[in-house]
């Protein structure tokens, strides 16, 4: 896990990330963790199989499940990040 108090080795410091790193905000990682934890938890369509969004009845006891603490305000990040997703889905479908 990434904290605040996470110190960066030198070689991420002097050398350009390899194509298939990102990098996130300290305080972004709990919100990216239970996305990437959620990823079986999308609602589809019955007949197309497409997502329509995130069982957010799922949320919490997956949260729980995987020792993600929800900090305050994390919903609307988690909705940007839904939101996101299912562009990007609907683009990648047509």
């Amino acid at each position: 896990m990434v904290t605040q108090m996470t110190e960066i080795p030198e070689r991420f410091l002097t050398a350009p990330l390899p194509d298939d790193d990102i990098e996130i905000h300290p305080d972004d990682v709990p919100v990216v963790g239970l996305f990437m934890a959620l990823n079986t938890q999308w609602l589809r369509h019955p007949f197309t199989g497409q997502r329509m969004g995130i069982d957010y009845a799922a949320v919490k006891p997956t949260a729980e499940l995987a020792e993600i603490d929800l900090p305050r305000g994390i919903l609307p990040k988690l909705q940007a990040m839904e939101g996101a997703a299912l562009e990007t889905f609907a683009a990648a479908s047509k």
